[in-house]
């Protein structure tokens, strides 16, 4: 039996908590109009492995590839403080002289007003919340930042979550603070990129899950990333340099109690034993909800498209042993929901 239904076809429907199935969409405007009606729906882990096309994308050189994310991450990444250190964010838009950023709540609510932005050529600029930290009935751990700046700053190229893979390469941009971090999840094949100037960390990954449910505060994205404390807030990036997701949570968190969905149920013992050792986002598409006019305006530093980098270029068994272990989880929650 097939894990999901192929991509051209699939027209189920994605409510029913106990099967893993995948989104899909065929157009970028898609995105914005389904993602409403995604948002609390059941549980799935990302990929058809009977339909993944591991040849399909161009080829492109894995160091040009991660030269041109880091680009990319450099100039949108900023930094958030109030009189310290609190968690990194992005720039995703720009109207005239002012800048929206986008983070995590839990960033803002370590510290407290007033808070400054601090961009990648190491300017400082006094920031307010537009949205997200007073807003009691938005469910999301994100929140906006903006600041005025009389100079051109890059914004982010929003792309779509709906269409990533269990196995593809990710990367994680933020700041992490100066102190130990968390254990390094497991099946992160790829190395880090350093900024040692600013302190910016570009994590190299892959995509481990995917929930359609999300879990408490949005959080659906899983991937090897060795996020580390302070990077929460920072943009989560595919390999054609497009934000996918929201860094806010590392792998292997202090607390014990597990995840729990938004309606308050838990994840099948497999599945939270893979959540665990998972670092975790909240997909760019919630970010609609929180300020439904965002959208993707061109970097001022865009060079061109970031080719797809290819699946099987680099590490074809990891790849699938990644899958295997998405579909043994899958049926472990099956069997553990025919149980209970």
């Amino acid at each position: 039996m097939n894990w999901l239904p192929n991509k051209r076809s699939q027209n189920s429907s994605i409510g029913d908590k106990n099967h893993l199935v995948r989104w899909t969409s065929t157009t970028t405007s898609q995105v914005i109009k389904l993602m409403i009606c995604l948002v609390g729906t059941g549980m799935f882990l990302s990929g058809d492995m009977d339909s993944l096309k591991l040849n399909s994308w161009a080829s492109a050189s894995s160091k040009q590839i991660a030269s041109k994310i880091n680009q990319i991450a450099n100039d949108i990444t900023v930094k958030v403080s109030d009189q310290d250190f609190l968690g990194s964010g992005f720039i995703v838009q720009q109207s005239g002289q002012k800048y929206l950023v986008l983070t995590n709540q839990h960033v803002l609510r370590a510290g407290s007003a007033p808070y400054t932005i601090e961009t990648a050529n190491g300017h400082v600029y006094p920031a307010n919340i537009v949205t997200g930290i007073s807003d009691r009935n938005y469910d999301y751990d994100l929140a906006i930042l903006e600041f005025t700046a009389d100079q051109t700053y890059p914004t982010a190229k929003l792309g779509s979550s709906l269409f990533l893979e269990v196995g593809e390469p990710i990367f994680a941009a933020g700041f992490p603070y100066n102190q130990s971090a968390a254990p390094a999840p497991p099946m992160s094949d790829q190395p880090e990129s350093i900024d040692q100037f600013r302190g910016l960390n570009i994590k190299q990954g892959r995509i481990a899950i995917i929930l359609k449910q999300a879990l408490a505060e949005g959080y659906q994205i899983g991937y090897t990333n060795d996020v580390q404390k302070g990077m929460s807030g920072g943009p989560l990036l595919n390999s054609q340099g497009e934000v996918v997701g929201v860094n806010g949570k590392h792998a292997y968190p202090l607390w014990e109690s597990p995840e729990v969905y938004q309606d308050g149920s838990e994840p099948c013992p497999a599945l939270q034993e893979l959540i665990t050792r998972s670092s975790l986002a909240i997909p760019i598409e919630k970010s609609i909800e929180l300020k439904p006019q965002l959208k993707s305006l061109p970097s001022a530093s865009d060079s061109g498209t970031v080719p797809k980098a290819n699946f099987s270029d680099q590490n074809s068994q990891l790849v699938t042993r990644m899958q295997a272990e998405a579909r043994e989880t899958q049926r472990q929650c099956q069997d553990y929901s025919r149980s209970n």
